[in-house]
């Protein structure tokens, strides 16, 4: 079995731009690597200031 020697793609901040329209997901590049997760419901930003608040 003959294997390809492959080049992981870094990542870098210059490449954000390409997501810019996207609303729905949050982008992040830590040490050249891409991770995707969707955005914080508004509720979740409302639950954190209460609890802020309490405390």
């Amino acid at each position: 079995m003959q294997s390809t020697p492959t080049n992981p793609v870094r990542w870098t901040t210059a490449d954000l731009g390409i997501f810019e329209g996207d609303r729905v997901n949050r982008y992040e590049i830590i040490d050249g690597e891409l991770f995707v997760t969707r955005t914080l419901h508004w509720k979740h930003q409302e639950v954190c200031v209460r609890i802020g608040t309490a405390l």
